[in-house]
């Protein structure tokens, strides 16, 4: 979102993010100078990018320079959260505190200011399985196991906790990244090298990892994510920051590879993600009061999921944008500056 400090008047990878479809971003870990002056300068109409909502930095468990959060106690949880969320977090980042009392004080703090807390999941199952019964609002990373048995899938169903397995960056195998770097040309997109720079959209991968199709983990990962979706557990998507715009893509057709129907799919990276981070009064389906999110198709995706990426125009708040272009259309005149690299 910005170097130094400094926030860009035109922002590629928030531009190339939008023209993919995107209206609304949870950043569950970013520089609190940077993401929450992004989020202002959107909502003021200063900078085209999709809505922003984030964490701000993590309540980082371990000693590592410049992210290490000290809580030895409520009251030091209880500091973590009052200051992110001053600074403007919509949720706090409970990041792999060491120990269950600590991850336990950083929710009952978040719970006490009435913010969310998503978890790290870090491929650690018995501490996933602690947030949840602890009141974590989600985990995000793939539980590692291959398999959710009945003790799991009803202890996870009868909480409030979402599970955003990320699978572009899947625990336990090659990650969905990896997937659908070697089944497309990414540097080829239609849309995407439009607005992302021409060397840097071919240096990610031009040169890729290819594998027997069974290596591949996603698919692992998004079967048991719909065991949890099967049971009633709001299940969404979580692109990682990977591939601008593209990435969220690579989830929804990540979680079919899962099992997912076309309809169990779009829930994913529309109303369950809506519903899990507290956004569906506003956005996440097509109804009256709400904002005007949209995104025109030229092929339908209820007949290949895969259609989900074929973009004519994107709405964002009511004002339409043409995907190739990102010039505003029909709503108004806004024209896109051109990139440093045109």
């Amino acid at each position: 979102q910005g170097t130094g400090d400094i926030i860009p008047q035109q922002n590629w990878a928030a531009l190339a993010t939008l023209a993919l479809g995107v209206t609304t971003v949870h950043d569950p870990s970013n520089q609190a100078s940077h993401v929450f002056a992004s989020a202002e300068y959107q909502r003021a109409g200063k900078i085209l990018s999709p809505r922003i909502f984030s964490t701000g930095e993590i309540v980082y468990g371990a000693k590592a320079p410049g992210f290490y959060a000290v809580v030895n106690g409520y009251e030091d949880a209880l500091d973590h959260v009052r200051r992110l969320k001053a600074e403007g977090a919509h949720s706090i980042k409970n990041y792999n505190q060491p120990r269950r009392d600590q991850r336990q004080q950083v929710i009952a703090a978040a719970k006490a200011e009435n913010i969310a807390t998503v978890a790290e999941g870090g491929s650690l199952f018995n501490m996933d399985m602690g947030l949840v019964q602890d009141g974590i609002t989600s985990i995000e990373h793939n539980m590692p196991q291959e398999m959710l048995y009945e003790d799991v899938l009803q202890l996870y169903s009868q909480s409030d906790a979402a599970y955003v397995p990320t699978l572009v960056v899947t625990f336990g195998g090659l990650s969905g990244d990896d997937y659908w770097r070697q089944a497309m040309n990414v540097w080829e997109h239609p849309i995407l090298p439009k607005h992302a720079p021409p060397k840097i959209l071919a240096a990610k991968s031009v040169r890729r990892t290819t594998a027997p199709e069974e290596d591949f983990y996603d698919q692992i990962a998004a079967a048991a994510a719909k065991q949890l979706a099967d049971r009633g557990v709001h299940v969404a998507i979580g692109a990682h920051g990977q591939e601008e715009g593209l990435a969220a893509h690579w989830e929804l057709w990540s979680f079919a590879r899962g099992g997912m129907d076309a309809i169990e799919v779009l829930r994913t990276g529309t109303i369950a993600a809506a519903e899990h981070l507290g956004f569906a009064a506003d956005i996440g389906s097509l109804e009256e009061g709400k904002l005007a999110d949209l995104v025109i198709l030229n092929a339908d995706p209820m007949e290949d999921i895969n259609n989900t990426d074929e973009i004519d125009h994107v709405m964002l708040g009511g004002r339409l944008y043409d995907a190739q272009t990102l010039n505003e259309v029909t709503t108004g005149d806004r024209q896109r500056s051109p990139y440093w690299w045109e």
